[in-house]
């Protein structure tokens, strides 16, 4: 559990004091990063979880520019407690092209401050390769443009800290990860990798009850949990135009590249959901089996 012994205690006893106010709601800074590994160097047993930031040059992978990435590494034992972890580690890259003034507002990196630098491809793929999950916020953003820079990603096990969590379940009414920490009592600068990257780790390491549950898990256990599954994703494919509407309703995608309405669904569903399709007179749907290597591509 992260603590606030980095605050002023000055500071903190008002804080404390105001925050006993219904009126008031108080946030913190998220504490500076640190690592947490045994004595020895020697990585801990268990499941190696990286986490995984971002910031490009635009939001396009095909002719924009990745600008900064974050690493860290994240040991988990059977249970899905942390262990141990390491980093974050960050680093700069010249696109080669001036920055747009809207990137450098959002965030805070100029065109000067990337001149000449570059990623240690080497060291990335090190790092990332011995990860049993690679986990970011939106993690469908991230896997188009690290696939794009390293081959060797196509097929990994992705966990999304937005998706693969039931953050309503869970008491928060919003998915975006600055929005979660303030409702944790967090704040931290936004739109730098390595910040994000350290504020997601103090994000997951909360423990909270979930609704109707009697167990406090931390949300990195939740994320484990949700990454693990496998679903089945229901395809509408060949389904008339005119039902469009229909599938909208019951929550269905429309998967423009495929061309078809789609939804994932917890396998206990699926009988159900044929039926629905047979009832509304639609084509039987196509079925492809989901799990954490297939779910956020």
């Amino acid at each position: 559990m992260i603590n606030t012994k980095h605050l002023d205690p000055a500071f903190e006893r008002r804080a404390m004091r105001l925050e006993r106010n219904p009126g008031y709601r108080v946030l913190r800074a998220v504490p500076p990063a640190f690592s947490n590994m045994p004595d020895d160097g020697c990585p801990p047993d268990g499941k190696c979880v990286a986490l995984i930031d971002l910031e490009t040059s635009g939001l396009n992978p095909e002719k924009d520019k990745i600008i900064q990435l974050a690493l860290m590494l994240v040991w988990v034992d059977e249970a899905g407690e942390v262990i141990g972890h390491f980093g974050p580690i960050a680093w700069f890259e010249d696109p080669g092209v001036p920055l747009d003034p809207r990137i450098t507002m959002l965030t805070s990196i100029r065109s000067q401050d990337l001149t000449g630098k570059s990623i240690p491809d080497a060291t990335v793929m090190g790092m990332l390769s011995r990860a049993d999950l690679l986990v970011a916020h939106n993690s469908s953003f991230e896997i188009g443009w690290l696939e794009r820079r390293y081959p060797e990603l196509k097929g990994a096990a992705w966990g999304c800290s937005m998706r693969d969590i039931d953050w309503l379940m869970t008491g928060f009414d919003a998915r975006a990860q600055q929005h979660l920490l303030a409702q944790h009592g967090w704040f931290a600068q936004a739109h730098l990798a390595d910040v994000d990257v350290w504020s997601l780790f103090v994000l997951l390491t909360e423990r909270r009850k979930g609704w109707g549950a009697d167990e406090r898990r931390t949300h990195m256990q939740r994320l484990l949990a949700g990454a693990q599954k496998t679903t089945t994703m229901v395809e509408a494919q060949g389904t008339p135009i005119a039902k469009k509407d229909l599938l909208k309703a019951r929550g269905y995608r429309w998967y423009p590249a495929q061309r078809f309405w789609a939804k994932e669904l917890d396998n206990v569903l699926i009988a159900h959901e044929q039926a629905w399709f047979y009832c509304k007179g639609l084509p039987a749907p196509t079925l492809r089996t989901i799990t954490a290597h297939e779910r956020h591509r």
